[in-house]
């Protein structure tokens, strides 16, 4: 039997910033991965980097070797907000339009397959609501709640036929030219939009990234899945008669 852990987090607003937009600040209506082994990481304390000359530690890279999440989308009909600020120019007397997005109302359900000494210390904070930092969504002033933690007592479930309210990778396009996934509506009112992440994964020891598609069921609707030629960056798993996709 798998271990997984399971918590609810929420917030007013979130700023998941899409790194290939560095002119205007556009905002993703999921965490990538990483945003969300960073989440978990300041929960027990693993530091991104204390050199400035390596983004990633030994550790962080270690507790992210060892980690996979899944995602559920909880907030009902998901919209983002759009501000606009004028920023001056340091070389000319002028200012410049600078577009700022938010998506509120952000909730999730993330669950968490790690191993030890992390499972303990995620399970102990959690309980304990005891958090090294403070947790948020993707920019300080976007601070994060967590509630509802959980245990779960899970295996290892061939996805084909399945149904899921959660997150889906796709690992076509740019991973697996050969993958196959379809999903299709298991209620009438089934809705889904689909995002691409940055998405950072382990290849024979090396730290690699690729664009993937994210799937992601919207307003607590689910989805079966039709067809899935099976994964190298994922694995699925039942939860309370769902499956939730682990990457």
């Amino acid at each position: 039997m798998l271990k997984i852990i399971s918590f609810a987090v929420s917030g007013a607003f979130a700023a998941f910033r899409d790194p290939s937009v560095t002119s205007n600040q556009t905002v993703y209506f999921i965490p990538s991965k990483s945003a969300v082994i960073g989440l978990l990481g300041a929960i027990v304390g693993v530091q991104r980097s204390n050199n400035l000359n390596d983004a990633y530690g030994e550790q962080y890279l270690d507790f992210f070797k060892k980690t996979r999440i899944g995602l559920q989308l909880e907030t009902q009909n998901p919209k983002k907000i759009t501000m606009f600020t004028n920023h001056r120019s340091l070389k000319e007397a002028k200012t410049k339009p600078f577009k700022t997005e938010l998506f509120e109302n952000p909730k999730y359900r993330i669950f968490v397959k790690t191993e030890e000494p992390y499972y303990s210390r995620l399970a102990d904070s959690l309980q304990s609501n005891n958090f090294t930092y403070s947790p948020y969504f993707g920019h300080a002033y976007c601070p994060a709640t967590i509630t509802e933690f959980t245990t779960h007592n899970s295996q290892d479930v061939d996805p084909e036929g399945e149904i899921t309210k959660c997150v889906v990778l796709d690992e076509s396009e740019t991973y697996d030219l050969k993958f196959k996934l379809t999903l299709k509506k298991a209620e009438d009112n089934s809705s889904l939009m689909i995002e691409r992440h940055l998405h950072h994964y382990f290849d024979e020891g090396k730290f690699e990234r690729k664009v993937l598609k994210h799937w992601i069921p919207t307003n607590n609707t689910k989805f079966k899945i039709d067809e899935h030629s099976g994964s190298n960056l994922s694995e699925f798993v039942n939860i309370d008669g769902h499956v939730v996709c682990i990457y």
